[in-house]
């Protein structure tokens, strides 16, 4: 009777058992993400390289931009202050301008009454002077007496203490003085009026180159908004343009693996 002899598995010249045909399969034939990955070593890690400083890119461009996004924040409040401040002064202006009209009004009418009242003055000094020049001796007496009471004038039945000329020339100087404190109280006021004018005036002109230093200053603070905001809408768009660029890399190296994975190419 024959002997079947059995080769011991894994004996030389043995078939293979499933498992270790499957060791060696696997061996002489890598999987196709590990032969990808050897063949675009190279290329993967430029890649990685790539998206690597691109995101550096974009974090420090991020920065950037919030940095000029506060800069435009604080730039705006500087703006917004100064704006209010020049409707402010504009409105304290207006008011300048007002009173002053109001001032200028009044104090106008009111010179005008002391120059009618210094005119009148005039006239009647020059009445009373030429009824004194005309006066009997006892009434030019009693008129001298009123315009100096320290004189006491006697009128005798010759005349007065002193010569008639020198009574007449006497009452007519005096006559001047009253008159003359009168209008010179009168243009004391009118003096007093005018400085209240040139005060208001001088105000009104303060304000007035205020308002002109708070729009001029308003208008440099416009320009310099206008800058940071160009700054903050360039680096959105350059944001923007970066999340584009990287989807759209993206969406077609996928594309590209998978036409590669389908046709072999």
């Amino acid at each position: 009777m024959a002997t079947t002899i059995v080769p011991a598995t894994g004996a030389p010249g043995s078939p293979a058992t499933p498992t270790t045909a499957a060791k060696a399969m696997t061996q002489i034939n890598p999987g196709p993400i590990r032969t990808f990955l050897k063949d675009h070593e190279t290329l993967l890690i430029v890649c990685i390289l790539v998206v690597f400083v691109w995101f550096s890119y974009g974090k420090i461009a991020d920065v950037i931009a919030e940095h000029d996004n506060k800069v435009l924040q604080a730039q705006k409040l500087v703006t917004d202050a100064d704006a209010k401040a020049a409707v402010q002064l504009q409105a304290v202006v207006k008011q300048d301008a007002e009173n002053l009209a109001t001032i200028t009004a009044q104090k106008d009418a009111a010179n005008a009454q002391l120059a009618q009242a210094n005119a009148a003055l005039s006239t009647a000094l020059a009445a009373r002077q030429k009824t004194d020049a005309t006066l009997p001796l006892p009434e030019l007496a009693a008129r001298w007496q009123v315009l100096v009471p320290s004189a006491t004038p006697v009128a005798t039945t010759s005349g007065v203490a002193v010569s008639a000329s020198g009574a007449v020339a006497t009452v007519v100087a005096l006559e001047q003085i009253q008159p003359l404190k009168d209008q010179l109280a009168n243009e004391t006021t009118a003096k007093a009026n005018d400085d209240v004018m040139l005060t208001a005036a001088n105000k009104s002109i303060t304000d007035l180159n205020s308002q002109v230093a708070g729009v001029t200053k308003l208008d440099t603070d416009h320009q310099a908004q206008c800058k940071d905001e160009k700054k903050v809408l360039v680096a959105q768009a350059r944001k923007s343009k970066r999340r584009w660029f990287i989807a759209g890399y993206v969406a077609g190296f996928i594309s590209r693996q998978l036409i590669k994975t389908e046709t072999g190419f």
